[in-house]
């Protein structure tokens, strides 16, 4: 009334990745689940398939990949080259999940990615070749052929191409300069005209984080005012200069990143008109927001970059003309000031422009 079938030994692929990549690379966690869903449930082995991958980028724009594996007492060393980071993300784990279904005990010659069947015990031709190359016995004898001379191991030529070649070694670099030049900008406030500007900006950036210092110079703006029958005018120059941290989200080549910014700001006005004496006034005020970066990279040095800032001014300077007294008064009276125009209590301004990574 009892039956017993039969188990296999099956379990989840044992395999140890340690995956070191730049930020935006898929994760150690992704390449070790997609390496667990190509191989499927696999046989019970006595030793847990273990790899080392290094992900770089040199100056050729290309990304390479670093595979060393390790299975018990073999090792090898693979090496991947690809346009992106998810390309050798793949790569390596179609790798390891072939290594990984093998029905055959694994070889060195199976680590580094040699084809199985030019090392393989029954391969004839192999053995025929060796036999020929030996001299001294003859091939219709082949169970007392020598045995081919050993090939060189792939772990030692892995490590000579590594020693010749001019891959970086060492983890990836996390952090690169960051150039934005050139950078135009389109400001709504705080002048009653909309302002057009022109700048740049230098910072740095660590893993996700971006840190940011920007200078923008206005287009000057003319701002008319009468009294008197006449007609005065007042010229407004300014400068921002802009401090800035952002945290990236997203993929590899478009990234989103919301940002918290102080800004300040440098006003510097002159007027002229009837009997006006020329003079210059100043003024300084700082102001504070929160906006969005976008980033799109179209190579691993240049990007395109797109922002929208809000501003809260924290002080709101008003430029004004003393108008001189009129002469046919007696005492002549103190200069009346006219109110020209009030900045508004607050800014939004949008950014375009080109960045350049080192």
């Amino acid at each position: 009334m009892a039956y017993s079938g039969q188990a296999s030994a099956q379990t989840a692929a044992p395999i140890e990745l340690k995956w070191n990549a730049f930020e935006g690379c898929p994760s150690e966690s992704t390449v070790v689940a997609r390496v667990r869903k190509i191989a499927g449930t696999t046989r019970a082995t006595p030793n847990t398939l273990r790899a080392n991958a290094l992900v770089t980028q040199p100056s050729d724009g290309l990304f390479r990949l670093r595979l060393e594996i390790h299975y018990g007492d073999l090792a090898a060393v693979r090496y991947i080259e690809g346009k992106s980071c998810k390309d050798l993300a793949g790569a390596a784990a179609v790798a390891l999940a072939l290594l990984l279904s093998s029905e055959e005990p694994l070889s060195e010659r199976d680590l580094a990615g040699t084809s199985a069947t030019s090392a393989g015990p029954g391969n004839a031709s192999g053995g025929g070749e060796s036999s020929a190359g030996a001299g001294n016995q003859p091939s219709e004898n082949p169970t007392t052929a020598p045995n081919p001379l050993p090939p060189v191991p792939p772990a030692t030529e892995a490590t000579k191409s590594s020693s010749s070649s001019s891959v970086e070694s060492g983890p990836p670099r996390r952090w690169r300069v960051l150039l934005i030049a050139p950078l135009g900008s389109l400001a709504f406030g705080p002048m009653s005209q909309v302002s057009r500007g022109l700048g740049g900006g230098v910072g740095f950036s660590f893993d996700r984080w971006r840190f940011l210092a920007e200078g923008k110079l206005w287009a000057t703006q003319h701002e008319t005012t009468s009294s008197r029958g006449y007609e005065y005018d007042v010229e407004l120059e300014r400068f921002t200069g802009t401090a800035r941290g952002c945290r990236a989200f997203f993929g590899e080549r478009l990234e989103f990143a919301p940002c918290a910014l102080i800004s300040i700001h440098h006003l510097s006005t002159s007027g002229s008109g009837h009997s006006l004496v020329p003079q210059t006034g100043t003024a300084t005020w700082a102001a504070v927001g929160v906006g969005a970066q976008a980033r799109f990279l179209i190579t691993p040095w240049f990007g395109l970059l797109a922002a929208l800032d809000g501003e809260l001014e924290l002080s709101r300077p008003e430029v004004s003309v003393s108008l001189p007294p009129n002469g046919s008064q007696e005492p002549a009276p103190v200069p009346s000031p006219v109110v020209v125009e009030r900045l508004a209590p607050a800014a939004a301004t949008l950014t375009l422009g080109t960045e350049w990574i080192f």
